[in-house]
C-alpha cells in the first residue's frame, strides 16, 4: 500500500469512527446583551448550536427534545426553564433579575438557535453580575460569551465551565 492510499485509508478509518454527537468539533455559545438606558432594560440575544441546545433538553427532560418535533408549548417551557437555570443576571445590589421572553428563531443552514429575552434593570448596567453556563453541564470544552454593550461602552466577558458570574466593569 502507497503512503497515498494508507493516509486515505487512514483518514476515512477515523471519520467514520467519530460518533454523530462530535457533528462539530467546538462547543460555544454567544450571547449580545445590550442595555437601553431610556427603557432600563438589558435585550440580550443569546445564540446557541441547535444540536447541543437540543441535547441539553433532551438531559433534563430526560425524553428526546427536537425543536422541530417537540410540541412548541412544551419546547418552549423546557427553553425558558433551562435558560433562566443556566444563564442568570444579578443587579449591582446582588438582586436575581427575572427574564422577559420576547422569542426564538432557528437558522437550519447553520446550525443556530436564538433566543431573545430582557431583563430590567432600574439601577443601570454597570456592576451587574452575570453567570453565563449554558451547556457547561454538558462539555468540558464549553466556552461562552457575553458581549455587553451600554451606548459607545461594551465588554466581553468569557465563561468556561469552571467559572461562576462575572460582574460587568465598562473601562474609564
Amino acid at each position: 500500500m502507497k503512503i497515498g492510499q494508507f493516509t486515505g485509508w487512514l483518514l476515512g478509518a477515523c471519520l467514520i469512527g467519530l460518533p454523530a454527537a462530535r457533528a462539530h468539533p467546538i462547543h460555544r455559545s454567544i450571547a449580545e446583551a445590550t442595555y437601553q438606558e431610556s427603557t432600563h432594560k438589558l435585550e440580550i440575544a443569546l445564540r446557541v448550536y441547535a444540536d447541543d441546545f437540543e441535547t441539553a433538553l433532551s438531559a433534563r427532560a430526560k425524553k428526546k427534545i427536537s425543536i422541530e418535533k417537540t410540541p412548541v408549548t412544551e419546547f418552549d417551557t423546557l427553553a425558558h426553564a433551562y435558560v433562566t437555570a443556566t444563564f442568570t443576571i444579578k443587579s449591582a445590589d446582588g438582586t436575581a433579575r427575572g427574564f422577559h421572553w420576547i422569542g426564538r428563531e432557528i437558522k437550519d443552514a447553520e446550525n443556530e438557535f436564538w433566543l431573545y429575552f430582557e431583563v430590567e434593570l432600574p439601577a443601570g448596567i454597570e456592576g451587574t453580575k452575570i453567570r453565563h453556563a449554558v451547556m457547561t453541564d454538558l462539555f468540558r470544552d464549553q466556552l461562552n460569551s457575553v458581549l455587553v454593550r451600554a451606548g459607545t461602552r461594551k465588554q466581553t466577558l468569557f465563561f468556561l465551565p469552571t467559572h461562576g458570574e462575572k460582574t460587568v466593569r465598562f473601562p474609564p
